[in-house]
């Protein structure tokens, strides 16, 4: 009984010991868990109402908030750029003391810390009647911290040292500098017209086509990533805020080396490129606006690409994953293929050859010449047939594919060289010899029983 009763009492210990680790030391930091840092300010980023900000160039810059909506209002009314403003006001509500140098009651000398005639100063106003500014001034003598203090407290504290860039915010950084006030989803048309170039395209069911000076296939990626780059261009620096028709030719936009239209539905935008300036970039203006500003030489030198830089380089559309069928004709012989569908769920739709003489074909060569055939591509055009073979076609393939979707190209040779052209666009696309060559040597495994692969 002794030994029970002993037994009992050491387990009833083990628990309270236990019940204390759980409820009391799991409520205590790891060991070498630092304390939380200070925040400088009790503010929420939502509730900042108005933003002043003297960057380190002079630049006074003062931002209010309307609603939801940011905008500039000093030195002159103006867009923000949101990103940059919602990141600074969550700076400043975010805003940590990585440590106190000296409290009111030290009676610091400002001027040691360069808080007298601060470097950066950024004052904001909250929707509850905050009002602070904070003063930053010189490095830490280590150069990781920057000394701080809020106007009219008298406390210093040393703030991270990256944090010089994000306060330093000059009239520019903070503004709007998109060069059009477009939305790239809305875009529907695109017409670029200068002394050397005349390029028209437009939109319809989310696909891209040339108007002018061709009608053809537009290539989806060049033209997405041209819109692309209209719609989030920045500017690179702001030449003149208001510049009038008579003060534009020094920047060559009086009569612009480009004019770009973008159509929106039953609106449009219009962006002018003008002369190059001595740093290489490129003077701009957005013609519903009078400010002058310059954009990289790169938008440029894409804008005056020519027209064959738009068209489709694949020759098909289809993917082997989408084919149904396909009809070959070769030097006077016709293959056909089709795509018959799996009975049951367990079974994998399999591909036959319909003529000239029906047969199965394997799976895997059928692949390899869908994939051979979707790759070929362009290398360059032509703009006329003449010379090309194609009055007297080497070769047709018509393939079918997604919902009864039909393509059909004609392939032409002479000599060593291919050509071939996709539906009735105009002129010729020149083809890699290699590449079709290949795509034929792919056929040669599905023609059937007895047949010569072609010469």
């Amino acid at each position: 009984m002794r030994g029970a009763r002993s037994t009992l009492v050491l387990l009833g210990v083990a628990l309270a010991l236990g019940g204390y680790i759980y409820f009391v030391e799991s409520e205590r930091p790891p060991a070498g868990t630092p304390d939380p840092l200070e925040p400088a300010f009790d503010v929420e980023s939502d509730d900042i109402d108005s933003l002043s900000v003297t960057a380190g160039n002079g630049d006074r810059t003062v931002i209010e908030k309307d609603g939801d909506r940011w905008r500039i209002v000093e030195p002159f009314p103006v867009n923000v750029d949101v990103t940059q403003v919602v990141s600074l006001s969550s700076s400043l509500a975010n805003l940590e003391v990585q440590r106190v140098v000296a409290e009111p009651g030290d009676a610091p000398d400002l001027e040691a810390f360069g808080l007298t005639e601060p470097a950066i100063e950024v004052g904001f106003t909250t929707t509850d009647g905050t009002d602070a500014r904070l003063l930053i001034g010189e490095r830490s003598p280590a150069g990781n911290d920057l000394y701080a203090t809020v106007a009219g407290s008298n406390r210093v504290f040393l703030i991270s040292g990256f944090l010089d860039t994000t306060f330093d915010q000059t009239t520019f950084d903070l503004r709007d500098k998109s060069i059009l006030d477009i939305t790239r989803n809305e875009v529907d048309s695109l017409e670029i017209s200068g002394p050397d170039v005349a390029v028209r395209l437009r939109k319809a069911d989310d696909e891209w086509s040339l108007a002018s000076p061709i009608e053809a296939r537009a290539d989806l990626g060049v033209t997405d990533g041209l819109v692309g780059r209209l719609s989030t261009g920045r500017m690179s620096a702001i030449e003149a805020e208001s510049a009038g028709a008579e003060a534009l030719g020094p920047y060559g936009l009086d009569d612009p080396r480009l004019t770009v239209t973008v159509g929106l539905g039953s609106s449009a935008a219009t962006l002018l490129l003008g002369d190059t300036t001595p740093a290489g970039t490129v003077y701009a203006r957005d013609g519903a606006r009078d400010l002058v500003f310059t954009v990289d030489a790169s938008l440029a030198s894409e804008l005056e690409q020519g027209v064959d830089e738009y068209r489709r380089k694949d020759l098909f559309a289809f993917r082997p994953f989408n084919a149904t069928a396909l009809e070959i004709e070769l030097e006077g012989d016709r293959w056909t293929f089709a795509l018959e569908e799996a009975a049951g769920e367990e079974e994998t739709d399999t591909w036959r050859r319909t003529a000239p003489d029906a047969g199965d074909v394997e799976r895997a060569d059928m692949d390899d010449l869908l994939a051979r055939l979707s790759n070929l591509r362009a290398e360059s055009f032509e703009p006329s047939r003449e010379g090309t073979g194609l009055d007297a076609p080497a070769a047709t393939i018509a393939v079918t594919f997604d919902d009864g979707e039909r393509e059909r190209v004609v392939v032409g040779r002479t000599g060593d060289d291919v050509f071939a052209v996709s539906g009735d666009e105009p002129g010729a696309a020149r083809v890699n010899t290699r590449s079709w060559e290949d795509a034929l040597e792919a056929l040669d495994p599905l023609r059937g029983d007895g047949d010569a692969p072609a010469p």
